[in-house]
């Protein structure tokens, strides 16, 4: 992180703080903490119950209900994948390693880090 001022690194720090926050809410309105025999941190998409009018017998779900979950599943998808670069993005704030490509070690420009402060790989210079 030599390569980061002290004082950009706490605002992407912050920023990668208020995203977190953001996606956490965001997250809550369609899904919920999935406790279940997964990998923790995970999240399992709302089932909308939109009520026993919507039935189409006593023992189905309503095309709606099961259009919403769909919607749900893919939205808590891309929800927790950004949240799991946000979170990666800080943890190697912790480490050391924050600002320099995991694949390749070269350092991620300030400019795409200020862009994208998850970002984990450095844009590719231009071969002649």
């Amino acid at each position: 992180m030599k390569h980061i001022d002290t004082n950009v690194l706490e605002e992407l720090k912050q920023q990668l703080l208020d995203l977190k926050k953001q996606l956490e809410q965001e997250l809550a309105t369609v899904a919920d903490p999935d406790v279940g025999e997964h990998v923790p941190g995970d999240y399992a998409a709302k089932f909308p119950n939109f009520g026993d009018d919507n039935y189409l017998d006593g023992g189905s779900d309503s095309p709606d209900e099961v259009q919403a979950y769909e919607v749900n599943l893919s939205v808590t998808k891309q929800l927790e994948k950004y949240l799991q670069q946000v979170n990666s993005a800080l943890a190697r704030m912790e480490d050391g390693s924050y600002g320099f490509d995991i694949n390749t070690g070269e350092e991620i420009s300030i400019e795409r880090l200020q862009a994208n402060p998850s970002a984990a790989t450095a844009i590719p210079k231009p071969t002649k």
